[in-house]
C-alpha cells in the first residue's frame, strides 16, 4: 500500500510552543480576490492568513510562497472532489487538536494562541483539510502502484546497521464470547457485560480453558506468537501495560467479543521491525514523487490567472 507522508511534516510546531507575540492586526473592510484556479477564487483575506499562518509556523512565509500554496490546495481540493473525497469536519478537528496536543495545548488554547498572532484557526484548519483529502486522493490514485524491491530493502537496512533489533514478543491465547448472528442489540450487550465480568476472574493461560469449560458459546483458541512488528497500535499499547497470566479487555470482534490473554513476554532480537521501518521509508520516497508529479500535472491541466 502506498505510504503517504505524514501531513503534518513541514509543520515547525516547535514554534508553537515559543511565547506568542501580539501583533497589530487591522481589521479587513472588504476581501478582493487575487487568483482564479479553474475559476475557484483565492481572496486576500485568506492570502493574509496563509502569508501570517506560514510566518507563524515556518519563520518564512512570504505572500508568494503563501499564493502558491493557496493555489495547489484548490488543486487539490477539486480533484478530490471529483474522486468523492471529503474529509469531515470531525476529521479536521481532530486532526487540529493533534496539533495542540504536540505543543501541550488544547484545542482552545491553541486558537486562541492563533488569535493572538492575527491568525484565524479557521485558516489552520483549512490547510489540515486540503492535506487530509489530498493524502486520501493520493493513497486512491495509486494504491498498488508503489512497490520496491526487498533485496534493496535489505541491503538498506544492512548499511544503516538497523537489523537485529530487539522487541517484545507475545504469546497469546484468545477467548471468544460468541455473539449469534442474528441477536439483538440487548442481547449483544448482555454478552459483552458476561465477558467484562469474566474478565479480571482469568487465571492465565494454563487455567483458562478449565475456566472456560462448560461455558456455553465461550471459545479458546491459541493465537501463538506475536511480535511487535505485528500488532497494532492500539493493541500493543494495551498488551505493554499488561502482565503475564492477564487480558486484555473485552473487544468487539465480528464472532462476538475476544480478550486476549498473555501467556508469556520475551524480548528478541527481530529483523522484521527494522525491515519494516526501512520500508516504509523506502515506499514513503516513491509515494512523495508521486505526488508531486500528480500535482504537477493537474496544474499544467488548469487555468490559473493571477490578479
Amino acid at each position: 500500500m502506498l505510504s503517504v507522508p505524514n501531513i503534518f511534516r513541514g509543520f515547525a510546531f516547535a514554534a508553537l510552543t515559543c511565547v506568542f507575540v501580539s501583533l497589530s492586526v487591522p481589521v479587513q473592510a472588504q476581501s478582493k480576490i487575487v487568483a482564479l484556479v479553474n475559476d475557484e477564487p483565492i481572496t486576500s483575506y485568506e492570502l493574509d492568513q496563509r502569508t501570517k499562518l506560514l510566518k507563524l509556523t515556518t519563520r518564512t512565509g512570504s505572500r508568494s510562497k503563501a499564493l502558491e500554496e493557496l493555489i495547489e490546495e484548490k488543486l487539490k481540493l477539486k480533484e478530490a472532489q471529483r474522486r468523492g473525497i471529503n474529509p469531515s469536519p470531525q476529521e479536521v478537528d481532530s486532526a487540529f487538536a493533534s496539533i495542540a496536543g504536540r505543543t501541550k495545548m488544547s484545542p482552545a488554547q491553541l486558537g486562541q494562541a492563533l488569535g493572538k498572532n492575527g491568525v484565524s484557526p479557521e485558516a489552520l484548519k483549512a490547510r489540515l483539510r486540503a492535506e487530509l483529502a489530498w493524502a486520501r486522493t493520493v493513497r486512491a490514485r495509486f494504491r498498488g502502484t508503489v512497490n520496491v524491491e526487498e533485496a534493496d530493502v535489505l541491503a538498506s537496512a544492512r548499511s544503516r546497521g538497523d537489523m537485529e533489533r530487539m522487541v517484545k514478543e507475545f504469546t497469546l491465547k484468545q477467548v471468544i464470547f460468541i455473539v449469534p448472528k442474528d441477536a439483538s442489540d440487548s442481547e449483544a450487550a448482555a454478552v459483552k457485560k458476561k465477558a467484562q465480568r469474566f474478565q479480571p476472574t482469568i487465571a492465565g493461560c494454563e487455567a483458562v480453558l478449565a475456566q472456560t469449560q462448560g461455558m456455553r458459546d465461550v471459545v479458546v483458541k491459541t493465537v501463538g506468537r506475536r511480535d511487535e512488528s505485528q500488532l497494532s497500535g492500539p493493541l500493543l499499547e494495551k498488551l505493554a501495560s499488561l502482565q503475564v497470566g492477564m487480558a486484555t479487555e473485552p473487544a468487539p470482534i465480528d464472532e462476538g467479543f475476544e480478550m486476549l490473554v498473555i501467556c508469556n513476554i520475551r524480548e528478541i532480537a527481530s529483523d522484521t521491525a527494522a525491515l519494516d521501518e526501512v520500508r516504509t521509508e523506502m515506499m514513503d520516497k516513491e509515494g512523495q514523487l508521486l505526488a508531486r508529479r500528480y500535482i504537477r500535472d493537474l496544474r499544467q491541466d488548469a487555468v490559473i490567472e493571477i490578479r
